[in-house]
């Protein structure tokens, strides 16, 4: 088993659009019980239209990077719903006024940090 990750820190990424981001994956990644990266590579569905590395990976969850292309956010989004049993498009009730399904809200967030 690969290592566990932590959320950042509010010293290591501060409130906003970034940790944001950040953190509406890091819950996903909870919800999966906190699989390996390699584990969540190989759940990215082969009919993705994007794809993510293990490190693209890590750096997601560590808050060291948002990806430019959403395809790569979705893979990332799809696979860590897949480990934890979700439908990203089922209706969460989001915080946002256009924003209800898990895709939509990590959508929204991703729009927010400016890609």
């Amino acid at each position: 088993m690969g290592q566990v990750l932590r959320m950042p820190s509010e010293a290591e990424l501060p409130r906003g659009a970034h940790r944001d981001f950040t953190e509406q994956l890091f819950s996903l990644y909870r919800e999966a019980r906190r699989p390996g990266l390699r584990e969540i590579s190989r759940a990215i569905p082969d009919n993705s239209p994007g794809t993510a590395s293990t490190e693209t990976i890590r750096r997601i969850l560590r808050g060291k990077n948002v990806p430019v292309h959403w395809q790569t956010v979705d893979a990332v989004l799809t696979a860590l719903c897949l480990l934890a049993g979700l439908d990203p498009d089922e209706d969460v009730g989001g915080d946002f006024r256009d924003a209800t399904t898990r895709r939509q809200l990590v959508h929204h967030v991703h729009r927010r940090w400016g890609h």
